[in-house]
């Protein structure tokens, strides 16, 4: 091989790596859809529920549960059903909601149990502490 073929290696080298990244390139994000709006809504309850604001993240996974949505239907029935022993508090809903809620999310319905205290006894949440 003569010098002059081995000093165009390292051209020919610098030529093909400038090149080489532009065939590894991704198609632009712009060929995916944006998300809909409840795409959105439900990822602001999910980000208020990591957040800790577990109340707001309730109020905003029902409203797009008694919209239809599946996904949030099975976070605000696993909240209600979860309230008392994870979160401290019960979660108010009907009986309507839990059983349209569980039948988005393929689960079987649970049912509504009233509480009842005895005499002198409070409830948790009791407005005189």
């Amino acid at each position: 091989m003569s010098k002059a073929a081995l000093k165009l290696i390292p051209v020919a080298l610098l030529a093909l790596c400038i090149h080489t990244p532009g065939a590894f390139a991704q198609a632009a994000p712009s060929a995916r859809s944006a998300p809909s709006l409840t795409e959105r809504l439900h990822a602001n309850a999910v980000a208020s529920f990591r957040q800790g604001r577990f109340p707001e993240a309730y109020g905003r996974f029902i409203a797009l549960a008694d919209g239809g949505h599946a996904p949030a239907a099975e976070m605000a029935l696993w909240m209600y059903l979860q309230g008392p022993s994870v979160f401290g508090k019960e979660w108010d809903s009907s009986q309507e909601q839990l059983t349209a809620w569980a039948t988005l999310a393929g689960q079987p319905a649970p049912t509504m149990v009233a509480r009842i205290y005895r005499r002198g006894m409070t409830p948790v949440a009791s407005l005189n502490r």
